[in-house]
């Protein structure tokens, strides 16, 4: 064993402080265990953070997505949104595509910056091997997870419209709930009924089309001590008062019901015991930065462990089997890091004829769901349609605001439409400039498609050679975004016509619209949803898999693994919710099983 500092025992030794972490140890703290939860990330306590955020984000010239986290002792190591390669590295031999999303390491994990959407996996999602020959099945169903679907919806506070579910999202798609959301959903934009108005009703390739409200772990009124949405249109990167679900809420309760945070603490590997069946010890580096010049320069302890009863892995889908394969452990199957995934995005941009006002509310309220499901599966992947509120923000020029300087200006004002176009290109300034952002500002539209992607075992995460700033092997990365047989790349061909269908209704002209085609014989345009999913994914047959049902590893039964690295399919729905129902449903396996190896509650 390796020399370095030891701790005392803990019952449970948990990996990450993002959702599922942050679940679980609070259920376990409550439940009287000895729980220590090990973040490789940082951050000030909450009040005096979040106003230090905030200020970051306020006074950040370009606005990025990383930019209220930029500062002292708040991040450690990893992949940046704008350039995800400076952290991740990618196989020349293996030149497919980029892996787009990224991550944040810090205490609450990346629900510091998710739009909150609250969207519950399908009962078709779980079975797309029998249904529709495609993916495989995932070991439990829709059935068996819904009550704690449901739970997790009161434990976190969810907004959503219970009449909408049981007049569209039931007879539809069979999702029924047990129980009502907690909250009544927020309402939607004005932008929101005018693309209803011109939608509803139509059909595309036989599906009838329909608008349908979002369900947020974003309030609608007060709950659980945190306010109700102001209307922002900041989710990502920040919620500036609290009024959505973070995980760091549950990091708090965690702490103030008897765990222990160590914050700074970036895990390097796991100990096994001599017949490698039990995680003996977790060994991490605790760090520290001095930011210069935006750049951080990192300093890191030696190696100190921590051992427990149980191990909780509740990073990320590339930290949970960057751990595992650090330590040469969980992988009988060679499945981890394999099988790696996201929902790829294709966007659409377009000007209406009149304002519609964005950039108010939530960045999405409603949005398009009527290709989630059917027997199309089978050609190409579902998807769901996001009506945008932030207007082009996150189109490739960041408009209004801008993320470059366009050379030259191109045949009208309208297009990119960013402030830096059109005061270095088009000499525009005081009332000329005003009038024209606010016109221009006003009538923007973005629709945001993210579709499902199929598992392929070529999609792995890897050990790279190169050491990050800690003296930690890097991500290595292989990554295609599509199958041969197209089935993004089809899934694509129809979220255009969707987008083309939707501004069509609208009346937009075709000189005020950007929609984008991928030729085949060119590779796809796509985006990253932030959902790394896939890695150490579940299953029945510890042959084929890393973890079971109960995300209990196969090869280490002291050993749960939990997050979206986990899922065997990706299906269209935004992770958090089933990260979160998976993870209480495994915190109570977790207690049961310390019951029957000795330890009182």
């Amino acid at each position: 064993m390796a020399n370095g500092a030891t701790e005392p025992e803990f019952d449970v030794v948990i990996v990450g402080s993002g959702v599922a972490g942050a679940l679980v140890a609070h259920r376990m703290a409550e439940a009287r265990l000895r729980v220590t939860i090990l973040e490789a990330g940082g951050v000030a306590p909450d009040s005096l953070g979040r106003s230090a955020m905030v200020n970051s984000y306020a006074t950040s010239p370009s606005k990025a997505t990383d930019s209220p986290f930029c500062g002292e002792d708040i991040l450690a190591p990893q992949p940046a949104p704008v350039n995800p390669t400076n952290y991740y590295d990618y196989d020349n031999n293996y030149k497919k595509d980029q892996f787009k999303s990224f991550y944040q390491r810090l205490i609450g994990g990346s629900t510091w910056h998710w739009q909150g959407l609250w969207v519950r996996m399908l009962p078709n999602d779980f079975r797309m091997k029998s249904e529709y020959g495609a993916g495989v099945d995932w070991p439990l169903t829709y059935h068996e997870l819904e009550p704690w679907y449901a739970q997790a919806e009161y434990e976190m506070g969810v907004a959503g419209d219970d009449d909408e579910v049981a007049e569209y999202l039931e007879p539809r798609f069979g999702a029924y709930r047990s129980r009502p959301y907690p909250m009544p959903g927020l309402a939607p934009s004005f932008l929101d009924s005018h693309v209803a108005s011109a939608v509803d009703g139509r059909s595309l390739s036989g599906i009838p089309l329909r608008v349908t409200s979002v369900a947020h772990a974003v309030n609608s009124r007060p709950f659980d001590g945190r306010p109700a949405c102001d209307g922002h249109s900041s989710c990502v990167p920040l919620c500036p008062i609290k009024a959505r679900y973070e995980a760091v809420v549950h990091v708090q309760k965690a702490v103030a019901a008897g765990a222990i945070l160590r914050s700074q603490a970036v895990v390097t590997r796991l100990d096994l015991d001599q017949d490698r069946k039990q995680v003996t010890r977790v060994w991490y580096r605790r760090w520290t930065s001095r930011y210069s010049g935006g750049l951080g320069q990192y300093r890191a302890s030696e190696e100190r462990s921590v051992s427990g009863a149980i191990v909780v892995l509740a990073a990320n889908g590339i930290e949970n089997p960057m751990i595992l394969l650090r330590s040469d452990a969980g992988n009988s199957s060679d499945a981890v890091g394999r099988y790696l995934m996201d929902h790829p995005i294709k966007q659409s941009f377009a000007l209406a004829a009149k304002p519609l006002f964005p950039f108010r509310g939530p960045q999405t309220t409603s949005n398009i769901e009527s290709f989630r499901d059917g027997a199309f599966r089978r050609i190409y992947a579902g998807f769901k349609t996001s009506i945008k509120n932030d207007g082009w923000s996150n189109n490739p020029t960041g408009a209004p605001r801008g993320y470059f300087m366009p050379p030259t200006r191109g045949p009208t004002d309208q297009f990119p439409g960013s402030l830096l176009d059109l005061v270095h290109n088009w000499g525009y300034a005081g009332k000329k400039l005003r009038e024209t952002i606010l016109d221009h500002a006003t009538r923007q539209i973005t629709l945001s498609s993210a579709c499902e992607q199929l598992a392929m075992k070529e999609n792995r995460v890897m050990k790279s050679k190169r050491l990050d700033s800690l003296g930690i092997p890097r991500p290595l990365i292989q990554y295609m975004v599509d199958d041969e047989n197209g089935y993004v790349r089809r899934s694509f061909r129809q979220i255009v016509q969707l987008h083309s269908l939707v501004f069509d209704a609208m009346g937009i002209a075709g000189q005020n619209r950007m929609l984008q085609l991928d030729p085949d014989d060119q590779p796809l345009s796509f985006g990253g949803s932030g959902h790394i999913i896939g890695t150490t994914t579940m299953g029945s047959d510890p042959r084929t898999s890393v973890v079971d049902k109960n995300c209990r590893s196969h090869d280490h039964p002291n050993l749960y693994i939990l997050g979206s690295s986990v899922f065997p399919t990706t299906s269209t729905a935004n992770p958090t919710s089933t990260i979160a129902a998976l993870s209480i449903r495994a915190a109570e396996a977790i207690k049961r099983r310390l019951r029957t190896g000795g330890v009182t509650l």
